[in-house]
Formats: C-alpha cells, structure tokens, sequence
C-alpha cells in the first residue's frame, strides 16, 4: 500500500456475487444460455471498502454476515483485503446477503439482491465501533443496510466532527426522514435515486433542480453519478459537470462502488471535491474494464 495516513471506517453491506455473463440480458419468461458464471465478493459497503482499502487507506468495516460458507468466504476475504475484522458480527440466525447478477456483451447488467443478515446490522452494532469512527477521518454508508442503522452511524460520525458520505442505494422503499440530511457531508446518489430521495420518480426534473432540492435538506455537497456521461455537483460554492474517462467497458457493475470508495479516499486525503470527483471517474472507469465487482477494484499505482 502507498498511503496508509488516512482512516475510513465504511458502516457496510455484505452480498455474495452470483455473476452469469451473458450475450444478451433475457427478456420475461425467456430462458437464455450463459457464457460464464462466477462468485465473489460484493455487496455495495463491501465493494466501497475493497476500494478504498487498495487505495491506500486503513479500513474498518462494521458488517453483519451469516453464520454459512458465504459468511466464512466474507470473513476470509475481509482478511485476504487487510482490513480490521474487529466489527465483522456473525448472526447466528439469518443468512449472508447474496447477489444474482446478470451481465450482457455491453456491459449492461440486472441485479437483484437478498439482504439477509445486512437488514439486521443495529445502531447497537455501530455503537460498538464508536472509539474507531472517533479516529477515522472520513464515514461511509449506503442504504443495502437499515435506514436507522445509517442514520445513526452518520450523526455518530457528524458528532466526532468527521467527513461523512452517504451512498443512498438501493433506493428505499420507504421516504427517508428530512433529519438524516443533515448528517451528511457528500451525498452521492444517481439521477433516479435523487428524484426518488425527493419523492419525484415520476417528475422530469434537471440534476441542477434535483441537488438544488437536497441542498435544502441540509446535505453539504450533491454528487449525482452519470454512468458514462461522469458526474455531477453542487454545493454552496457552485457546481459543475465532470466528464468520464473512455474504455473498453467490459462489466459495470459495481462501478458505483468503485466511485464512492475513492471519492472517500480522495476527500480522506484533504483534497477538493473537484479533483476528489475527477480521480472517482478514472477510479470508476478502470473497474468497468474488468469482470465482477470487488475483484474489479483497482489498485493505487494501476491509477497512476
């Protein structure tokens, strides 16, 4: 690892990828003959984790898994990774998280996901990880665990005076309080997320008008990823459009996780959130290029 300096602690999801590769997704009803299958690890937290850690950053995840072979497969590549493992809590009761995930010739994927013992991470669990989020420089979450568990790792971290990000997927089936929002340093949602935070899934409305609407709930910065249109972001200080980086896009996804992991990095090391957004780009794209999720994560000299 180059840089070791910055601590992030990342309040996590855990799936195990179930990944078929594909010529072309199946349409409904359609049975359709796969080309390639594999498993790995994934799960949006553990993805974002997997990356700031080959970033150069010290990582904690607080997860929950199961007490099963993908529960032990977690465990070991938590391990394998080189991240604490003080805050991995095993539920005897409720299986690990899975992922099946379908991934067309374009890169184009579907996913569905089954919680597990993700939807059963606490406050309580967070709380027992108080002393090292006191330490961390920069928080990150997402919403593949419960709303109350997030919202209290954010105000835990917002209360030690840390940098916080919210990763606000899956989108909730349920309106998020207003309350949360103002926890949250950088919000990083994609352009639907956004309208479905705003309760507007159903309104044409511009990203300006969609980050405009979070700012006033109390968020510090809108970063709104556009897959391979870049991103976006608003803050008081103004906003702007940064452009992606052309490859050869071989399986996207995951690239969200990839964004988000170094966003938290960059930020992590003191620097703006222009260039932070910028070096999340190139981050992103590189992970495109390969097959799977946190295997796809890129390392820090493969950046430069």
């Amino acid at each position: 690892m180059e840089k070791s300096a910055t601590c992030i602690v990342v309040v996590a999801s855990f799936m195990m990828d179930l990944t078929t590769r594909l010529k072309r997704l199946p349409l409904r009803g359609e049975t359709v003959v796969g080309d390639e299958f594999k498993s790995g690890a994934g799960g949006k937290g553990s993805n974002q984790a997997v990356c700031a850690r080959r970033l150069g950053s010290d990582v904690t995840v607080i997860v929950k898994i199961g007490n099963d072979m993908f529960g032990s497969a977690a465990l070991q590549n938590f391990k394998d990774e080189g991240f604490d493992t003080s805050f991995i809590f095993i539920d005897e009761e409720h299986p690990t998280g899975v992922a099946p995930i379908f991934v067309e010739e374009t890169g184009e994927n579907i996913i569905a996901i089954v919680p597990g013992a993700n939807s059963y991470l606490t406050p309580q669990d967070v709380a027992r990880g108080k002393e090292k989020i006191k330490n961390a420089d920069v928080l990150l979450t997402n919403f593949e665990i419960p709303l109350d568990t997030a919202s209290y790792a954010l105000k835990t971290a917002k209360g030690f005076g840390l940098t916080t990000i919210l990763n606000p997927a899956p989108a909730p089936a349920v309106p998020v309080d207003d309350e949360l929002f103002r926890y949250v340093d950088i919000l990083t949602p994609n352009e639907t997320e956004a309208r479905g935070l705003l309760g507007k899934l159903d309104r044409d409305i511009t990203l300006e008008e969609s980050a405009r609407e979070l700012l006033g709930k109390g968020v510090g910065t809108v970063v709104m990823t556009l897959g391979e249109k870049g991103a976006f972001y608003m803050n008081a200080g103004g906003h702007d459009h940064v452009p992606a980086f052309e490859v050869n896009t071989i399986d996207a996804t995951g690239a969200g996780d990839a964004f988000n992991g170094a966003l938290a990095v960059y930020i992590a090391e003191g620097n703006g959130i222009e260039e932070s957004v910028q070096f999340a780009n190139r981050v992103a794209a590189l992970s495109t290029t390969r097959f799977g999720t946190a295997p796809a994560m890129p390392y820090r000299h493969e950046i430069a």
